[in-house]
């Protein structure tokens, strides 16, 4: 589908913004910054988004967007199940650890949802698909049954995101490896219930 000159010049401002916040943080993406960086006039940019909060928006759904196609174009195949969701939930740490600017950007920016606007939700909807495909193994398999993996999902994600924001804290100690290790007892407590993991 050919996009208007409207949609190639949102495109065009949303790859600057979105390389600001890889190169400088999401901090850096103002007004000013981006009419230096794409050339067009400070005002010209209220043309193409109302403000920076509509802008932000947009970006934050093209960045996930970039952030599933990386995650699903790794094979995570393994002899063992729980080693496999492993290892997938470890590419998403590795993720961020790569992109540590996206990390702030999706947990520290406040994003304001246009009116009427579902594209979050069927991001949501994306990701929670991919969780289950990744889970499906561990049904067949019956090490988890399918009214578990949402909860299951959940905890591993939110105490990765816990561990991963702890460790980009001014505070922070914990190291990359660190987490991994963290993890791999997390989800081997709640995948193999039948060992101990202290």
């Amino acid at each position: 589908m050919k996009l208007t000159k409207k949609e190639r010049t949102q495109h065009e401002i949303i790859q600057s913004a979105k390389k600001i916040v890889h190169d400088e943080g999401y901090e850096a993406v103002t007004a000013r910054h981006l009419a230096e960086v794409t050339g067009y006039s400070h005002t010209n940019l209220y043309y193409y988004f109302r403000d920076l909060n509509a802008l932000f928006w947009v970006l934050r759904l093209d960045m996930i967007e970039d952030m599933i196609v990386e995650l699903t174009a790794v094979s995570y195949t393994k002899h063992d199940p729980v080693e496999e969701i492993l290892e997938a939930f470890l590419c998403y740490a590795d993720y961020f650890f790569k992109h540590p600017n996206v990390f702030r950007f999706f947990y520290f920016c406040t994003f304001v949802q246009p009116a009427g606007d579902d594209g979050y939700q069927k991001l949501e909807e994306k990701f929670r698909g991919i969780w289950q495909h990744s889970f499906s193994r561990l049904m067949k398999e019956g090490v988890i049954q399918p009214k578990d993996i949402e909860i299951v999902s959940k905890t591993i994600i939110y105490a990765l995101q816990g561990m991963i924001m702890l460790s980009f804290s001014s505070n922070g100690t914990s190291v990359q490896e660190d987490i991994k290790g963290e993890l791999s007892k997390l989800i081997n407590y709640l995948l193999n219930k039948n060992q101990d993991y202290i």
